[in-house]
């Protein structure tokens, strides 16, 4: 797969980003430690990886359990055997055969075995766990009816272990993405005997995931969790490859405001960060600082719109909203650091996929829709409330969308933040009108992200429902002929064009700070990173 297209500012920003370098985490935490200090955004909802549903959490859910297989260092795009050194794939596309390790072992010395796998992905389909990535498993031979009552017998789940490593998942239909998925924390191993022992293994609110509970196969281990403050973790020794591991732990910074985690990395305190402050770019290219790091990352910025709740039922309203927003003007001085525009769900170049939605009308044409839906000039439309994460770019997005709407349409937008684990329940069940969307997906397929919008998904959290939608959806992701796959994606872009549930505004990139100190860290388009590659280092030294 081709890299995405970066906007010319990214392109000077790769360019001066070299020279002195600020005052950073070496200053206080010698390399020889090799506990490396890191940002991890907010405060976790959930680092149970079959309950979890956030990006911040994944690189400590990552760092805790071991998947089946993972990206490989020298291409993304690829995968290579992790906790399975090798696996196959009938000629049908239906049947996957994982070969585990003989020699891995849970944190408290337990063997691992392909069961613990099975019995893994059984829980997370089940109804009592809500895990919002349920449907991620529906490809598997009776998990869908499973999970949503209509059979009751585990058993007719494809997924059994024959022996202690050999670990099978049969396909209701090919799947082209599937080996992808089994490389992320839905699927992930959990340790049955310590989850049972600390409140149920389907129990949502169990206290398992805390330091002295948790149960790992990960190259780390859970040592401390100080809510608000921090999250420890230290190296496994019973990990399979834990000889490799150079780093001996690592502490998570739970720090929300990008402000704030700025000014610790300045202050010695971190030695990568989580996110940027945008308002901070011209200091730092000013300064030529080797630090800043900018990179293209898969991933969407967009909004959800309740399709439950009036006017926002009515298309042409939503449409207008869409219409309405400068994009470049969006994505150029508010997100800054690289994105651009989005007039699409899907991902342009993401597996080698373009969209042939390339533009959206502007101002004019959303004020005649808005006056079509009963409401012009804005007479007569009531206040809207636009919910969003707490975070300074959130904000500055929700402030800049709240004036465009205004000028545009003569609407009144008000707004509403929340911090990240009440933000997520609240959008969940609907307690909004408009809230800030994203999606950093796990697989290098456009389907992940027309998934979003399906009436099945435990993420639509716009509650849009298509018949239509859903079956053109099914029949992408099954379809092994990628430019057949292709066409029916530009049926589906042009479906959510015309309905509009989801209003595309700008795909991501990565733009963060890493200490120089830092040896190995992987700026990727997946923002994999590799621990068993990742060290702390002086000048001139290896590893």
């Amino acid at each position: 797969m081709r890299r995405l297209p970066l906007v010319s500012l990214l392109l000077v920003l790769l360019a001066v980003a070299t020279g002195c370098r600020p005052r950073s985490a070496s200053s206080q935490n010698s390399a020889t430690d090799q506990v490396l200090q890191r940002g991890a955004g907010v405060e976790p909802s959930s680092i149970d990886p079959q309950r979890n549903t956030g990006a911040p959490e994944a690189a400590i859910i990552r760092a805790l359990f071991d998947s089946l297989v993972q990206a490989n260092p020298a291409n993304v795009d690829e995968v290579i055997g992790k906790g399975a050194t090798r696996w196959t794939i009938s000629d049908d596309g239906l049947t996957y055969d994982f070969y585990l390790r003989p020699e891995a072992r849970w944190s408290n010395g337990d063997p691992v075995t392909a069961d613990d796998y099975r019995r893994s992905i059984l829980r997370l389909l089940e109804p009592a766990l809500a895990g919002n990535l349920v449907d991620y498993a529906y490809p598997i031979v009776g998990a869908e009816d499973y999970h949503r009552g209509q059979i009751k017998d585990l058993a007719k789940v494809g997924v059994t272990a024959d022996g202690p490593h050999h670990l099978q998942i049969r396909l209701r239909a090919p799947t082209p993405h599937f080996i992808y998925l089994m490389e992320d924390y839905p699927f992930v191993a959990v340790h049955q005997p310590s989850i049972e022992a600390h409140g149920g293994w389907l129990n949502p609110a169990s206290p398992w995931t805390r330091p002295g509970s948790l149960v790992g196969n990960g190259p780390f281990r859970l040592v401390r969790w100080t809510p608000g403050l921090e999250l420890v973790v230290e190296r496994n020794p019973h990990y399979w490859n834990a000889a490799e591991i150079k780093l001996t732990g690592m502490r998570f910074h739970l720090i929300e405001s990008t402000d704030t985690e700025e000014r610790a990395f300045r202050s010695g305190q971190l030695h990568v960060t989580y996110g940027f402050p945008t308002t901070r770019l011209a200091t730092y290219l000013a300064n030529k600082s080797p630090a800043l790091r900018v990179s293209p990352r898969l991933g969407s910025h967009w909004l959800h719109l309740n399709t439950t709740k009036p006017p926002l039922n009515d298309p042409r309203v939503r449409r207008a909203l869409a219409f309405a927003i400068d994009r470049p003007l969006l994505a150029e001085k508010v997100l800054a650091g690289g994105e651009t525009p989005g007039y699409t769900l899907s991902q342009p170049g993401m597996g080698e996929y373009e969209p042939a939605i390339r533009s959206m009308p502007g101002g004019a044409e959303a004020r005649r829709l808005l006056a079509e839906a009963g409401y012009p000039g804005g007479t007569g439309f009531p206040v809207l409330t636009y919910l969003y994460n707490t975070n300074e770019r959130n904000r500055d997005v929700a402030q800049a969308l709240q004036q465009m709407w205004q000028r545009e349409l003569g609407i009144r937008i008000e707004l509403r933040n929340e911090e990240w684990k009440v933000f997520l329940d609240s959008r969940h069940v609907g307690n909004y009108d408009i809230a800030r969307g994203g999606w950093l997906p796990f697989t290098p397929e456009q389907s992940e992200y027309f998934r979003l919008a399906h009436s099945t998904s435990p993420n639509n959290d716009s509650r849009w429902r298509s018949a239509a939608f859903d079956e053109l959806c099914d029949r992408a992701a099954s379809t092994m002929d990628r430019g057949n796959r292709h066409d029916l994606y530009r049926e589906l872009d042009r479906m959510l064009a015309d309905e509009m549930p989801m209003i595309p505004l700008a795909h991501y990139s990565l733009v963060r700070l890493v200490d120089p100190v830092v040896r190995n860290w992987s700026d990727n388009i997946r923002d994999k990173q590799f621990l068993d590659q990742v060290y702390l280092g002086g000048p001139g030294e290896g590893p």
